[in-house]
């Protein structure tokens, strides 16, 4: 076994690629969150794609809701981006 002296930083440090924190509930609610509106905008999306493939001339009606969505979705990511930021809770 080689000495301590002879170890390189990682070598000593092992843990230093693991996060402060692993586990943090308030990241994981954000990125569900952030998920769900993603998860919201598809089915919007695919509801419009829908309605031009069969010929529904109304499909922009989902407009303002995709708009809406859209936001929803970039909220939800900054916040998430925000908060692993701030608190330092990477994976």
């Amino acid at each position: 076994m080689a000495s301590p002296s002879c170890l390189t930083e990682m070598e000593r440090q092992p843990w230093s690629s693991i996060p402060e924190i692993a586990f943090c509930e308030e990241k994981n609610r954000l990125q569900r969150e952030f998920l769900e509106t993603i998860r919201v905008l598809s089915a919007l999306q695919e509801k419009q794609i829908r309605c031009v493939i069969e010929g529904d001339g109304d499909f922009t009606r989902y407009d303002e809701m995709l708009h809406e969505a859209q936001r929803q979705k970039d909220r939800a990511k900054y916040a998430w981006i925000a908060h692993v930021e701030e608190h330092r809770c990477h994976e």
